[in-house]
This record gives structure tokens, C-alpha cells and sequence, in this order.
């Protein structure tokens, strides 16, 4: 019995861990407040996978990470596009999840591993450079903030097409 109280002990410490960071992150995401993203791909001078924080500013959108700083000016938006992914998490809670399964009997690990999963939201900024070249910038969001995002850049002045209009497209051979 003391090694099935043991497993629900880790289990539930690895669950707590894992889900605090995400809640926290939600709660202190307002509206004009800089929030923390991953840099996929696609940004001048900002290598690929970097972590930091995207903000809207009235004149351009503002991805800083420790490293580098990346702008995109409003008026040299083309689109903007949301989609959703489902990735693995890693970090802190990662590591926690990874004791937890090896220490965890009868290959209830597995289990844990199925905890790691979150949402995220994908977001996919279309851009034109100063020469007039096409560029595309993907960040990774906090599931439920890119909408937000993309709200504050169509108020800025961004250009974006109309999520129905876009399908539609996509649609037409």
C-alpha cells in the first residue's frame, strides 16, 4: 500500500507543477501587457525556437528576447493567421514529469507522459521588408492569447483577411 500512496504523492505533485505555470500565465496576460511567446521561425536577427516576449505598440509589433530584439512595422503587415497546435511541454515541469515516470511503478509512467500535452496557439504574421520582400514570422502563443493579438494589430492598422474569406480561398482550386 505505501508504494500506491507514493505514486498518487508524485502524481499529484507532477500534476500541480505542470499545470501551475500555465494558469499563472493566463491570469497575468492583459491586454496591452508583453507576453511570452516562442519565436518559431521567421524573424530578422532572432534565432529559430528563441523564447521572449511579444508585445503591439502603436508604430510596430515588438518581439524581445534576452539575446535580441526584433520590430515589424504595423503598415508592413499583409496578414495575419491563427491556428492551434498541440505540443510537448518541457522546462521545469518536463523534468519533474520525467523523474515522476521513472520513479512511478507497474509502468504507470506512461500515464504521466500523457500529462506533459498542452495546447498552444499558433500565430503567423505576413510581412513585407523594406526592399518589398515577403516574409512570414511564426510564433508559438499561450493557448487563447492569439486572438487577442490579432485583435490589437488590426486596431494598430494592421491589414489582415477576414478568417471566412481565408478559408475560402484555400478552398478554390
Amino acid at each position: 500500500m505505501p508504494s500506491n500512496s507514493l505514486s498518487g504523492a508524485v502524481l499529484a505533485i507532477a500534476t500541480l507543477s505542470a499545470l501551475a505555470p500555465q494558469t499563472l500565465s493566463a491570469a497575468a496576460a492583459s491586454a496591452d501587457a508583453p507576453i511570452s511567446v516562442r519565436c518559431v521561425i521567421g524573424l530578422q536577427n532572432v534565432k529559430s525556437q528563441s523564447g521572449g516576449k511579444l508585445s503591439v505598440q502603436s508604430d510596430a509589433l515588438l518581439f524581445d528576447s534576452h539575446k535580441s530584439q526584433a520590430k515589424v512595422a504595423i503598415s508592413a503587415i499583409d496578414d495575419i493567421l491563427l491556428g492551434s497546435e498541440t505540443t510537448q511541454s518541457g522546462g521545469t515541469a518536463g523534468k519533474v514529469f520525467k523523474v515522476a515516470a521513472m520513479a512511478a511503478p507497474y509502468e504507470s509512467g506512461r500515464f504521466l507522459s500523457v500529462l506533459m500535452w498542452t495546447k498552444v496557439d499558433i500565430l503567423t504574421v505576413l510581412y513585407r521588408d523594406e526592399k518589398g520582400g515577403v516574409h512570414s514570422a511564426v510564433f508559438e502563443v499561450p493557448q487563447g492569447q492569439a486572438a487577442g493579438i490579432r485583435t490589437q494589430l488590426i486596431a494598430a492598422g494592421a491589414h489582415a483577411t477576414d478568417p471566412v474569406e481565408q478559408a475560402q480561398k484555400e478552398t478554390k482550386p
